[in-house]
């Protein structure tokens, strides 16, 4: 009896070829723009905005963003809620914010920082480079 007891123990140590992995270096949760393209906007309307995460967390997420240039709002929010992967920020865009002889006007949206409930600061991008998080409005008539 005592034999058996040996081997199922032996075979207990035997490492399997998941033992060798490496999970030191891997990314921590981040938020990020589901898209950095240039979006077209007509003044007097609203354009919505995508926030992904990377990984659902167990805590609501508070997207902070700017918007500057012909449209100026600062500190914004926007929400990702508990256990979901993308939060949606609108921006309304107001009637006259092109003015005379212009044809067109610009703005930007720029990701600032991305909070969970509990205050912990998360990573911005997957290469941890907020200037990267921003997105140009176009904003015609």
């Amino acid at each position: 009896m005592s034999v058996i007891a040996c081997f199922l123990f032996q075979a207990c140590d035997k490492k399997g070829p998941g033992d060798n992995y490496d999970f030191s270096n891997s990314l921590p949760p981040y938020v990020a723009l589901s898209s950095t393209a240039a979006k077209t906007i007509k003044q007097g309307t609203s354009g919505t905005f995508n926030f992904t995460l990377k990984t659902s967390l167990q805590q609501v997420v508070t997207v902070t963003y700017n918007i500057t240039g012909a449209v100026t709002l600062t500190n914004q929010t926007a929400t990702i809620a508990r256990d979901a992967l993308t939060g949606t920020a609108t921006v309304a865009i107001p009637a006259n914010t092109i003015v005379a002889p212009n044809t067109s006007a610009v703005a930007t949206l720029t990701v600032v920082k991305a909070t969970k409930a509990d205050g912990t600061a998360l990573t911005l991008g997957s290469t941890n480079n907020a200037a990267s998080q921003k997105v140009t409005i176009n904003i015609i008539p």
